[in-house]
């Protein structure tokens, strides 16, 4: 079988193409980074799509994380056919096998999880494909889509079962979300940009660093930087540290390095940028008046600031599957900005607000909830 390294089929020229994907052998999705090791993904829902042939086909990928791990699902032929952990180290994970040699395969391996800013050692690094086959040009589809959200979007929740109460990876699931419902509905290429817990303003607790639009023109910039030690010694430099624990700071600074790099927006010129933000903005606001004047003025801030990236996209603000209380202020910023704007390609959507005696774990929307929310939307696009 012939082996290809990730980082040469997706090549950080061919990366930075704003025709990436067109012809090349590996479709990225979502935001990611190639260097030397591979290609590390970040966000909810990333991954890569192959077209080959051959009667079997194996994905290396190196995984790493202290708390929270990984799970990725991989789709045959737009079927999912495996949910799965990956270990700590190198995983040689087979895609598909003992299948006809001469038939076409289409394969996609999506993130389940989102990024998990807070877990330094978080990785997911596309190493290398095996195949005895052919890998084959991947097309990339008209129509694209950027989503940027919260928890409802990373779909925190939505793979457990309501008395699920643990906030742990495994109830997380990038495919059963509205987002990607919606997506799938369109046939659309697509971005996701979300985080559990995370606003416009500042995050459910009040924390300002909660806040996406912060982290908007970065590749990940979430993600912390554990590499120090307990002494404030860079350990990916040449310090007394122990050669696997050098390796795997080395590893982290690198991610780290990678992910808060400026993201070149023209990688992934959307159609369509889709934001659902403003739940987790909700209790901040209701509780201190001076976070809650912030509020507008920062909605108009993020709407001039997805214009200034992508001057072609139409904007949609979708909002209210879990509260409403600030529907009016979302309104009422919208408004200003295309006043202020003379931009007209902005919309926003209330959507419907969910039974929460029928959620899923954690108190969030449960699969036939978040399908309902992408069908009520694609009525409004």
């Amino acid at each position: 079988m012939e082996t290809f390294l990730a980082n040469k089929l997706a090549s950080v020229e061919n990366l930075a193409s704003p025709k990436a994907g067109g012809g090349a052998k590996i479709k990225i999705m979502g935001r990611a980074a190639a260097s030397e090791q591979g290609v590390d993904f970040f966000w909810s829902a990333s991954g890569f799509e192959i077209n080959a042939d051959g009667s079997e086909l194996w994905a290396q990928i190196q995984s790493d994380y202290n708390t929270f791990e990984i799970w990725i699902s991989v789709w045959l032929d737009g079927v999912q056919t495996a949910r799965l952990m990956l270990n700590k180290g190198l995983n040689d994970i087979c895609l598909f096998r003992n299948l006809n040699g001469q038939k076409v395969k289409n394969v996609r391996v999506y993130k389940e999880t989102q990024s998990m800013g807070d877990d330094g050692a978080h990785r997911f690094l596309l190493k290398s494909l095996k195949t005895d086959g052919n890998l084959l040009p991947v097309t990339p589809q008209p129509l694209k889509i950027e989503f940027i959200g919260d928890s409802i979007t990373s779909g925190e929740g939505v793979n457990g079962a309501a008395s699920e109460i643990d906030w742990a990876s495994i109830f997380f699931s990038a495919t059963k979300t509205w987002a990607f419902n919606v997506a799938q509905a369109l046939s659309a290429d697509f971005n996701v940009i979300s985080q559990s817990g995370w606003g416009v303003v500042c995050g459910y607790d009040g924390d300002f660093e909660k806040s996406i639009p912060k982290h908007y023109d970065q590749v990940c910039s979430i993600i912390k930087d554990d590499s120090q030690d307990h002494n404030g010694a860079d350990c990916s430099q040449d310090h007394n540290c122990g050669g696997g624990e050098q390796k795997g700071l080395t590893n982290q600074n690198m991610r780290a390095r990678l992910a808060n790099q400026k993201w070149d927006f023209g990688r992934f010129e959307p159609d369509y940028v889709i934001v659902n933000l403003g739940t987790n903005d909700q209790g901040p606001c209701q509780s201190d008046p001076k976070i809650a004047a912030l509020f507008e003025p920062a909605v108009i801030d993020f709407l001039t600031k997805i214009r200034a990236r992508n001057s072609k996209t139409q904007i949609v603000w979708c909002y209210g599957m879990m509260g409403r209380s600030l529907a009016s202020s979302l309104e009422r910023a919208m408004g200003a900005y295309k006043a202020q704007s003379g931009d007209e390609r902005v919309q926003f959507v209330l959507l419907p607000e969910i039974d929460m005696t029928k959620t899923a774990a954690l108190n969030h929307p449960s699969a036939a909830q978040q399908a309902a929310a992408a069908e009520y939307l694609l009525t409004r696009l």
